[in-house]
């Protein structure tokens, strides 16, 4: 019998959370819902059935995962095999293992490596990717440089910029060993290098860049690739922020919740105050250490005034359509943290509601601390 208690996987109820330094999977944990997991190193060899959902610096994922794999991490290793899709953004994301659908991947370097496979299409943006697994559907995206040498199932539509391109370096590289089961059409100064062996089943199209005026900036992939990577930061910096400072966090929150008033009141006045004086202090010159340290404070308190409110968004939507996670910190983190991104990337109205929120986040530190 407790051989049979050893060898049985431990169920888990409808969804987990789980963070900490180190958040481990072990390979007899069976958790029956979606897993949210954010820690300096994440780690499933079990299974999940459900979706996974996770922010940290490494990332790796071995188990198997029966719906959807979202994540933001430093490196991303998927060894293991998704039911769903898989959307990444980190500075490495490598795929050995098994996607039954889609693949959105944004970071510095991309690969999927032989013996990997894609059911349906990969999206690919950032420096570098090599493709050298299975993709069923299509391939397309925006890169710096890439290299094919599996087999993707139907069109390949690659964009190629000047940014991370070494001098002399064909854009694309397709190699002996490919497979494009229909069209390769790639945007690029540049011819792409196709060696022999490698099979084009369809047509091969080469398209220049066209010189043309700068798209806006929310038609623009790099402008939407910035804001990938500030939302990764801002994720990574809440989690810093739950795991060494929970109460603080709660309170400061709750004060700016109870007094709105006044916190965006201080938020104007330490906005536009704060600079003044630390000029004023750099004049006296037995000030200049304390100007600058003034300034370095202001600065930090202005990017977590953003990440303050998106855990306040966070918190009020749990506490009132999710009761049962209210007490969740980390998850109002990343919900919240998630919706203000989206909010002030709005046109037109996007930078006002951005200053309000860092108006209102600003004030909030600001009563916190005065009232310690």
């Amino acid at each position: 019998m407790a051989l049979a208690i050893t060898l049985t996987p431990l169920a888990a109820s409808a969804y987990a959370i789980k963070t900490d330094d180190s958040v481990y999977v072990p390979k007899t944990e069976t958790i029956e819902g979606n897993l949210y997991a954010a820690g300096a190193n994440i780690t499933v060899e079990g299974k999940v059935n459900g979706d996974v959902i996770c922010a940290g610096q490494a990332i790796n994922i071995s188990g198997e995962v029966s719906g959807d794999v979202i994540c933001a991490g430093q490196a991303i290793n998927v060894t293991g095999n998704v039911g769903g899709s898989l959307r990444a953004v980190g500075n490495s994301i490598n795929l050995s293992g098994q996607v039954s659908r889609n693949v959105m991947a944004f970071g510095a370097s991309i690969l999927s490596a032989g013996g990997s496979s894609i059911g349906w299409d990969l999206l690919a943006v950032g420096a570098f990717a090599q493709i050298a697994g299975n993709v069923g559907g299509d391939l397309y995206g925006s890169l710096g440089q890439a290299a094919i040498s599996g087999q993707i199932g139907k069109n390949v539509n690659l964009e190629f910029g000047r940014q991370n391109k070494k001098a002399g370096a064909p854009p694309l590289i397709i190699t002996g060993t490919a497979k494009i089961n229909g069209d390769l059409k790639y945007t690029s100064s540049e011819n792409a290098t196709i060696e022999n062996g490698a099979v084009i089943k369809g047509q091969t199209t080469h398209n220049l860049p066209k010189a043309t005026a700068a798209r806006p900036g929310f038609m623009n992939l790099a402008w939407w690739w910035g804001k990938l990577i500030f939302l990764f930061s801002a994720l990574v910096i809440g989690l810093v922020l739950i795991s060494f400072w929970h109460q603080p966090v709660i309170k400061i929150t709750d004060l700016m919740l109870s007094k709105v008033g006044p916190a965006f009141g201080w938020g104007v006045l330490a906005l536009l105050l704060t600079p003044i004086i630390a000029i004023i202090l750099l004049i006296t010159i037995i000030g200049i250490p304390l100007s600058f340290i003034l300034m370095a404070l202001w600065l930090i308190a202005l990017y977590l005034s953003k990440i303050f409110v998106g855990i306040l968004v966070g918190r009020s939507l749990l506490n009132n359509y999710w009761t049962k996670q209210k007490d969740s910190l980390i998850l109002a983190m990343i919900i919240g943290i998630i919706i203000v991104k989206l909010i002030i990337t709005l046109p037109f109205i996007g930078w006002v509601l951005g200053l309000l929120a860092v108006l209102w986040g600003l004030g909030g530190i600001l009563l916190a601390f005065k009232k310690a």
